[in-house]
């Protein structure tokens, strides 16, 4: 599978190929700026994962690219503070962000499956996905719903069903916290999830 990563000029952005001794340095085949994403042709690429906290102007700007990107059997992976004025049937809605549930003897996250019988339960465990965020998304029955909040928001989900390809949406941040150096269990879910992701593309195409 060929993969790109479309990235900022962001410190996080940057460290996040030299933090963990490098570890994600060639994880993707290329990487690609997102001011530089305009010139840049995507259909050779399987998988294209868009980074966390970029500049919304570029992002709106290279919207007809993505869209036809996802038309012709493009998948993606978009962080919540990516998908505003993109796309019609779906939403991000900020939340109050609960940073610090974890210091409490027995406390939780309330994060739940939103179907037992999804494949990405067979790579990640719901604990795995528990530091916060910072906010949930609002769509229809056409997305799928992966990682819900206490009151059933999708925290993750999948859109299979609009496009020739599939969209992927996280309200989970793993890469940012990778790029800044903290909150080690972003390390976890970003490996297990990266993996699903590969998995569940490579199924669709069989």
């Amino acid at each position: 599978m060929k993969k790109a990563i479309i990235t900022g000029g962001s410190s996080f952005h940057q460290n996040f190929f030299i933090n963990k001794d490098a570890k994600y340095s060639n994880f993707y085949d290329e990487k690609i700026y997102l001011a530089n994403l305009k010139d840049k042709d995507l259909s050779e690429f399987d998988l294209v994962v868009f980074a966390s906290r970029m500049y919304p102007k570029f992002m709106r700007e290279n919207f007809e690219k993505i869209l036809n990107y996802l038309k012709n059997d493009g998948n993606v992976l978009m962080f919540p503070d990516l998908i505003s004025g993109l796309f019609n049937h779906i939403t991000y809605e900020t939340g109050q962000v609960n940073f610090w549930w974890w210091i409490s003897q027995n406390a939780d996250l309330p994060m739940y499956k939103a179907n037992e019988n999804s494949t990405l339960w067979n790579f990640l465990e719901v604990k795995e996905c528990k530091w916060h965020y910072h906010g949930t998304f609002k769509h229809g029955g056409e997305v799928e719903k992966l990682l819900v909040d206490e009151l059933g928001r999708s925290i993750l989900c999948k859109d299979e069903k609009t496009f020739k390809g599939s969209l992927y949406l996280s309200a989970l941040d793993p890469d940012f916290h990778l790029g800044q150096g903290f909150m080690p269990i972003t390390e976890v879910f970003f490996d297990k999830f990266m993996k699903w992701l590969e998995f569940d593309i490579n199924s669709k195409e069989k």
